[in-house]
C-alpha cells in the first residue's frame, strides 16, 4: 500500500514538473491536409483476367469443335500418312504398368476428389474476385 502511495505521488510530481504542451496553431489543418493526402493516394486495383470471357468461350469452341472432328471422322480428311509403332514391341521393360489394378472404391474416391477440388477452386476464385484490394 506505501508503495502504491509512493509511485501516485512520484506521478504527481512527474506530472506537474512536465506541464501540458499545445499543439501548433495549425495541428487541425496539418492533420485534415495529412488524412486528405491520404485518401487520394488509395486507388483501387481493377481485376483484369489475363484471358477473356470471350477468350475462354473461344478456347471451349475449339476444343468442342476438335472433340466432335475426332469422334466423328474415324478416316480422316486429313489423309495424314499412318505411322509404324511396331518397334516399340521390342521393348518388353515398357510395360510396367500393365499389372496394376485399381479398385472400384479408388477409381471412385480419386473421381470424387477431383470434383471436390475443382469445386473449391471455383469457390476460392469466386471469393478473390469479389474481394476489393484497397
Amino acid at each position: 500500500m506505501k508503495q502504491d502511495k509512493n509511485i501516485e505521488e512520484f506521478s504527481k510530481f512527474i506530472l506537474k514538473k512536465a506541464g501540458t504542451e499545445m499543439p501548433s496553431n495549425d495541428f487541425v489543418n496539418n492533420v485534415m491536409d495529412a488524412i486528405n493526402l491520404e485518401n487520394s493516394k488509395s486507388t483501387v486495383t481493377i481485376y483484369k483476367p489475363l484471358i477473356s470471357k470471350q477468350g475462354w468461350g473461344l478456347i471451349t469452341v475449339s476444343l468442342i469443335v476438335l472433340i466432335i472432328f475426332i469422334i466423328t471422322n474415324t478416316e480422316s480428311l486429313l489423309m495424314l500418312p499412318s505411322i509404324d509403332f511396331s518397334f516399340l514391341n521390342k521393348f518388353n521393360s515398357i510395360n510396367v504398368f500393365e499389372n496394376i489394378k485399381f479398385s472400384k472404391i479408388f477409381t471412385l474416391s480419386f473421381v470424387l476428389f477431383t470434383i471436390y477440388v475443382i469445386f473449391q477452386l471455383i469457390i476460392i476464385k469466386n471469393y478473390f474476385s469479389k474481394r476489393h484490394i484497397i
